[in-house]
């Protein structure tokens, strides 16, 4: 959050802005006077070049009085909160103020005390307005629409800031957006960490924050917590050699959103410090391109003899070859969306001619390597008609049977391939029977069911602490599981515990 808030006075008395500016620098510490106006107009025409989050203004002044300034600044900035001065305890003028927005209307002479509590409670205001204009600029950053606006130096007000980003498995769904569960660090966090989903972690770093401190050490501390919470079968790591200004945050985290995208290698470990490395490029040799070429030309062959068997060992050894070479996630989906298409060329029917992009979606999304894909993918083209027998399963009781383990297992660490291992079924099947019996994604359906979990032991086990409770539901980070939590009920734990009726005021963490 930002440091200091702003403060723009409007009074005429000389003595009285001077008391006013007194009370400020010397009894309320998180506020700032940037600029003074002698009358309404006045003040008017420089709000413009100062932007700032409080307007105080006395009532009765020269050329343009407090309540038609109010009035004025209601109408071109409705975000700024203005608090009435008057000499005269008079309710017509209170009511006036009221209707133009004002948050608070104090009499002269004006206390310290009195000013001290109003701009108190507006900082809370101004705590969340601002909270919640982070969360949506570094939304938008990572969505590739940004667009810079006035708020953004009170949002980013340090010099200098380290970023990083961690990908846990495999890319974001592309079709499927709205299916993870996007979360933000609070509102008190120093550091800014943000997530498109569950799976991943931008961190923002203030450089001051670090003291001596190494920035990649620093984030592969944060990549150890990460282990420990089992929910990794591999990583990708970026993080900026050296430190951007504010300015350069947007382009800075659009680069490293790309070398994601095009460097992430499905089931390897990654850590990729840009400045160090240049932009890797895919390149296959000569002998490599011919051997995937003549893999192809038999497959094409044995698909049109409806040899699936066969056909099966070719895929293996396309896969394998991918994997040799370190294709990207990006250009593996590429090579299998080809796949498809000679069976489709060939009128084989399977699985992906219906809602093909995202069942394709989710078999990238849940995959932990590259033999995991493989076998999913040969199930789909080359075994799919072993699994239509097996249409039985295709119940909202077998579904409801899965839905119990997730309930009763909610403590352990629970991934989609440990669920199509214990009820054996695939990876696609299971992505079927949650499009079909849910309005979740496995991943979303999860933290709904921990987070709903999570909200009936703090109803029944008011003194305990977050951290248990955090683990209570499978979660080993409380950081975590506050943004997760918050991400799905729309406040943090603590919140949670003392807003709900019955549950103690003094929630622990």
């Amino acid at each position: 959050m930002k440091p200091m808030y702003q403060v723009f006075i409007a009074e005429d008395e000389p003595a009285a802005l001077q008391h006013l500016c007194n009370i400020i620098r010397i009894k309320c510490q998180n506020f700032q006077v940037v600029g003074t106006a002698e009358n309404g107009q006045e003040a008017l025409e420089q709000l413009e070049s100062f932007h700032p989050d409080i307007l105080i203004t006395d009532v009765k002044m020269p050329v343009m009085d407090g309540i038609m300034l109010a009035k004025r600044v209601k109408e071109r900035y409705p975000d700024l909160l203005t608090v009435i001065i008057s000499g005269y305890q008079d309710f017509s003028y209170a009511q006036s103020a009221l209707r133009f927005g004002v948050c608070d209307y104090i009499l002269k002479p004006v206390k310290p005390s009195v000013l001290q509590e109003s701009l108190r409670i507006l900082k809370g205001r101004l705590d969340e307005y601002y909270y919640k204009m982070r969360n949506r600029i570094i939304h938008e950053m990572c969505a590739g629409n940004f667009t810079e606006n006035p708020g953004f130096q009170q949002i980013f007000p340090e010099e200098e800031y380290y970023t990083a980003l961690l990908r846990k498995n495999s890319l974001p769904r592309r079709f499927l957006e709205s299916q993870g569960v996007e979360f933000f660090s609070g509102m008190e966090e120093q550091m800014i960490v943000y997530g498109r989903d569950e799976m991943e972690t931008l961190y923002i770093c203030p450089k001051k924050l670090l003291f001596h401190n190494s920035f990649y050490q620093v984030v592969q501390n944060l990549l150890e917590k990460e282990k420990k919470t089992k929910t990794m079968s591999f990583y990708t790591l970026i993080l900026t050699e050296k430190p951007v200004s504010a300015k350069e945050l947007f382009p800075t985290i659009r680069r490293l959103i790309y070398i994601l995208d095009h460097r992430l290698i499905i089931g390897k470990n990654q850590t990729i410090e840009i400045g160090l490395q240049g932009e890797k490029k895919e390149q296959k040799t000569e002998t490599q391109m011919q051997e995937e070429k003549l893999i192809l030309e038999r497959l094409r062959i044995l698909v049109r003899k409806h040899d699936f068997q066969a056909a099966e060992k070719e895929i293996e050894k396309l896969f394998r070859l991918w994997e040799i070479q370190e294709y990207s996630q990006l250009c593996v989906e590429q090579k299998v969306r080809e796949l498809f298409q000679i069976f489709k060329n060939e009128n084989v029917e399977n699985e992906l001619q219906e809602n093909a992009e995202y069942l394709l979606d989710d078999l990238f999304y849940y995959t932990e390597n590259m033999q995991k894909l493989k076998e999913n993918i040969s199930q789909i083209l080359c075994r799919n008609k072993e699994e239509q027998q097996k249409g039985k399963i295709d119940t909202p009781d077998f579904f409801e049977k899965i839905e119990n383990y997730m309930k009763e297992q909610l403590a352990l660490p629970l991934s989609a391939q440990k669920i199509c291992t214990i009820f054996g079924i695939s990876q696609t099947y299971l992505s079927k029977l949650f499009r079909k019996y849910s309005t979740e994604s496995f991943n979303r359906h999860l933290a709904t069911l921990r987070i709903e979990k999570a909200k009936e032991i703090m109803e029944d086990n008011p003194d305990l602490f977050i951290k248990a409770i955090a683990a209570m539901v499978g979660f080993s980070d409380q950081f975590y599981f506050s943004r997760i939590f918050h991400s799905i009920t729309g406040m943090s734990p603590a919140e949670y515990m003392k807003n709900h009726k019955g549950i103690s005021c003094d929630a622990k963490s």
